[in-house]
């Protein structure tokens, strides 16, 4: 029984390293159009997807190349511990229709996502946030 003790305390402690793909979106569970919108980046790629909610999603996707010296950039925003030590849900995220916002990251073949109140990140994440934001409102001609 100790050594599992032991076990589940040491992968809890174990955080991503080594961030290979970041991905961050919004959502709103109470209001029609696209209300689910999240972009995935990588080294050289942006993917953007806005889904609407209810049985017919209606999903779009567009894609577009992106400097590796900006991934680099907002990787490293990330990749301070602080992330790994932030709780798994900030707030009351989507309560009351006032939308949710998150961030995942992945890395050494882990994920690890933080949810919190729209328009309002923890202090650790603003920075991070304000560029993951500008990337997606990139998209705002996808259709």
């Amino acid at each position: 029984m100790i050594v599992a003790g032991t076990f589940l305390l040491s992968c809890k402690k174990d955080s991503v390293r080594n961030i290979s793909t970041i991905s961050y979106g919004t959502s709103f569970g109470m209001c029609v159009d696209y209300c689910l919108r999240d972009i995935n980046v990588s080294s050289n790629k942006v993917t953007y997807t806005k889904a609407k909610n209810g049985a017919n999603p209606d999903l779009k996707t567009c894609s577009n190349h992106l400097d590796e010296a900006e991934f680099i950039a907002i990787k490293e925003l990330l990749e301070d511990a602080k992330f790994n030590n932030l709780p798994e849900r900030i707030g009351c995220p989507d309560c009351a229709d006032g939308g949710a916002e998150w961030i995942e990251i992945k890395g050494n073949e882990k994920s690890r996502k933080v949810v919190f109140e729209y328009n309002n990140a923890p202090d650790e994440l603003k920075a991070a946030v304000v560029k993951l934001r500008a990337l997606a409102a990139g998209f705002s001609n996808c259709n």
